[in-house]
């Protein structure tokens, strides 16, 4: 497996590039699509799918200008893709409307060698991605390098956010955490004081 990640837009966002048996996945397509699809022509790469960790607008500004018919992400999380004001893209004068059609990821399923866990809280639909072989767990805006994401927002859940940690905190201590905003972390660092917990 190869793991790429551009931090892209005006947040920052970690848009990560997964390529595994011939296949290229992009999870979190932020703010610069070609960026993202000059990334993948300097490798090769054809882009086969587009997973979102959650639909807020600056992990899928991208979306629409690249070429997939659709978007994976939760059910929760649907009626953000099209609500400006759920997906908070109209609070930054960016209203943003997604154009591809979704299809679902529930918790326990197996995608492209991830299994999907269903963590709400900064949106009812987040979701982290954990790859057991390689140790590894694309986390989203669930949890960050000493922190997790905010909950203040439509649709977040503080009780949801402490549940999904908890979740979290069960995995192997020594699992790789790629967030959704800023520096990798792990499990038992953020369980030692690094997160909200």
């Amino acid at each position: 497996m190869e793991i790429l990640t551009l931090s892209l837009g005006p947040l920052q966002t970690n848009c990560t590039v997964v390529r595994r048996g011939g296949r290229t996945i992009v999870v979190d397509p932020a703010a610069d699509a070609p960026a993202i699809l000059n990334a993948l022509k300097q490798r090769l790469w054809r882009l086969d799918a587009v997973v979102l960790t959650h639909a807020h607008f600056d992990h899928m500004l991208a979306l629409n200008d690249l070429p997939v018919s659709e978007v994976y992400v939760h059910p929760m999380d649907l009626p953000l893709l099209t609500d400006p004001a759920r997906n908070l893209s109209a609070r930054f004068g960016l209203p943003y409307v997604c154009r591809k059609s979704a299809a679902f990821l529930q918790d326990g399923a197996m995608f492209e060698g991830f299994l999907v866990l269903h963590t709400p809280g900064h949106t009812p639909g987040s979701i982290c991605l954990y790859d057991e072989e390689e140790k590894l767990l694309l986390s989203g805006d669930t949890m960050f390098c000493g922190g997790c994401g905010r909950v203040d927002f439509p649709g977040g859940d503080g009780k949801a956010m402490l549940e999904s940690l908890d979740r979290l905190y069960e995995l192997p201590e020594d699992v790789t955490v790629l967030p959704g905003h800023g520096c990798e972390t792990t499990i038992g660092r953020e369980k030692r004081g690094g997160g909200a917990k």
